[in-house]
């Protein structure tokens, strides 16, 4: 582990938008640990105020609102998060900020003024090179705070290791189409980490990235290379919602093409 992150490695995040922000919170303001923000009590009160939110963006009752799909959408939201600085900062920066359990805080509700920070922003990996970069990812990220994130979803939802796996193994994939947009002359590297990541024991069950011949027209998550598509091998819920069908790399979209969202 280093002992300080590049300078203003926090600012240039910030810079790529989105998930990508990260920062120090200010003094006085409601961030608590990430031990804290996975709380039983403190997850199910986001986990209402999320579940709210999509009752009133698809005009249904509330009761009609799966809570399953409001656990499963927010921690898609956290995972987001976590893979955009992850990935951001091992290819822009060959240094990985210190995204562990003991070091992540956040807003204890969803919305909150702090989305995600660290309490220590100097701490963090040198990485050089994809290998050291996936195993550092895999280390901190995925066996440790996306690890305590699923199994506090899985607590409440009650919802399925396998949702959350898929939803992680997409989001990281969701990341790198992200980043790989947003700097275009980086754009294999943050897919060559991608793809080493997903090979992670963690993630590996999630989904697969497979040969887009043989699959139907508007099936399968964008990949670096047109010939390839991404595949999940759990379904994000959201298709119980009104208006929003299967997503692309759904893993029932192979064999439902008709139920898939065009575009989504």
């Amino acid at each position: 582990m280093s002992e300080r992150a590049p300078e203003g490695l926090l600012p240039a995040l910030a810079g790529l938008g989105g998930f990508f922000e990260l920062t120090r919170p200010a003094e006085g303001s409601d961030a608590v640990p990430w031990s804290e923000v996975l709380a039983h009590d403190a997850l199910l009160a986001r986990t209402a105020t999320v579940r709210a939110a999509l009752a009133r963006s698809s005009g249904i009752p509330l009761e009609d609102v799966d809570t399953k799909v409001a656990v499963s959408a927010l921690q898609v939201g956290l995972a987001s998060r976590l893979w955009s600085v992850a990935m951001a900062g091992a290819v822009l920066h060959r240094w990985v900020p210190d995204l562990g359990s003991d070091n992540l805080v956040a807003s204890p509700g969803h919305g909150g003024p702090v989305p995600l920070a660290l309490a220590d922003p100097s701490r963090g990996y040198a990485v050089r090179g994809t290998p050291e970069s996936a195993r550092v990812l895999g280390g901190v990220v995925v066996e440790d705070s996306l690890a305590a994130l699923d199994a506090a979803c899985a607590r409440v939802g009650p919802t399925s290791s396998q949702v959350l796996r898929s939803n992680s193994a997409s989001s990281l994939v969701g990341a790198a189409r992200v980043l790989g947009t947003q700097r275009p002359e980086d754009r294999p590297s943050a897919w060559a980490l991608a793809r080493a990541v997903l090979e992670h024991p963690g993630l590996a069950r999630g989904g697969r990235v497979r040969e887009r011949a043989g699959l139907p027209e508007g099936v399968g998550g964008a990949m670096e290379r047109p010939r390839e598509a991404f595949l999940r091998h759990g379904c994000c819920l959201f298709d119980r919602l009104p208006q929003h069908g299967l997503c692309p790399d759904c893993v029932r979209a192979e064999h439902r093409p008709d139920l898939v969202t065009p575009g989504h």
